[in-house]
């Protein structure tokens, strides 16, 4: 009998597709004589390295927004310089193709990605019903604290990366919990939440945005892999919760109430090591790697130094033991769910 049958494992088969933002060679956000359709500098270099990475087609477009992708697209952006979207993907075939990108965009001194430069995933969920997204909106808003820790704090006060948890949609956690349709629709006024639902609602493809991953993903392919998975894994388990509750007193599971780390962890089913994969616990070392990075920031915003040192001591606690993942081969079988 095969001893690993049981282990939670990310197994995800939905499609997906990648927005992954490089800088202009020359540093612009902007190309002069952008108005007369004039291209960024080095798009056509990063191109040919995309080309010869993934072996597949490669387009090059001015700005335009691109749906249903067959092919591998660079086109100008306004914010750092140059965008790249990749075709429709799915499952480890199609985090394997993202991860050589990224490792080619690594290895190669002209390529950079600063401050300005994020990293979006677009989930396909055409097969889902109305709620099915309110529970993913709703876990989303729950989790979303402990997601905005593993990123810089200029990523999280970014305009482009807006807060659910910080707009008129929670207006109080012990408000009755709104309606799957409402939160679509509120979702989709513009694209600079933290998870939005803006080309679903404006009709051109069933997809959500998740859009709060820094530069480090652009560049590093561990990053790059191991956040596609949480993303995709964050939906499976949103799913197989269902909707939360309405407020209950003594409750975090309840409402809107955010998840500490360890609730978090809970949520995810990672909270117990012998239950994982060998990927799922490369998924939870990667999560510790980049709080440790990023939680302890001086700048904690409203959260006060006694929420901070609680933080930091929940931290200590899931720190692992004896686990170096850097010495992993990332692309290894055993490491790939």
């Amino acid at each position: 009998m095969d001893n690993n049958i049981n282990l939670i494992s990310c197994d995800s088969s939905r499609r997906f597709g990648v927005e992954i933002e490089l800088n202009a060679f020359d540093l612009r956000n902007r190309p002069s004589g952008y108005e007369f359709g004039n291209l960024p500098e080095g798009i056509g270099y990063i191109a040919n390295l995309v080309q010869k990475t993934v072996k597949n087609k490669v387009d090059i477009h001015r700005w335009q927004n691109n749906h249903h992708n067959d092919s591998w697209i660079l086109k100008p952006d306004s914010s750092c310089g140059i965008e790249m979207c990749t075709p429709v993907l799915k499952g480890m075939t199609g985090i394997k193709s993202v991860c050589s990108v990224v490792n080619s965009f690594s290895n190669d001194s002209f390529i950079q990605a600063d401050s300005r430069c994020s990293f979006h995933i677009h989930v396909d969920v055409n097969d889902l019903k109305k709620d099915d997204l309110g529970a993913i909106i709703s876990w989303w808003i729950k989790c979303e604290s402990v997601f905005m820790d593993i990123v810089p704090i200029k990523r999280r006060k970014s305009k482009y990366c807006q807060m659910l948890s910080f707009t008129p949609i929670v207006e109080s956690v012990k408000n009755e919990m709104h309606d799957s349709g409402y939160l679509i629709n509120q979702l989709g006024k513009h694209k600079y939440f933290t998870l939005n639902t803006y080309h679903m609602v404006n009709r051109k493809r069933n997809t959500i945005e998740f859009r709060i991953m820094d530069s480090s993903c652009c560049i590093s392919y561990f990053d790059a892999k191991n956040y596609i998975l949480l993303i995709l894994h964050f939906i499976k388990c949103s799913l197989e919760k269902k909707l939360p509750c309405d407020y209950k007193d003594g409750d975090s599971f309840s409402s809107y109430s955010w998840l500490t780390i360890t609730e978090f962890l809970q949520f995810l089913q990672l909270d117990d090591d012998k239950n994982l994969s060998e990927g799922m616990k490369e998924l939870k070392f990667w999560l510790y790697i980049r709080l440790q990075q990023n939680i302890f920031n001086t700048d904690r915003g409203i959260f006060s130094s006694e929420c901070k040192s609680n933080i930091e001591s929940t931290l200590e606690k899931l720190k692992p033991k004896n686990h170096n993942v850097f010495n992993y081969d990332f692309f290894h079988d055993k490491f790939q769910k």
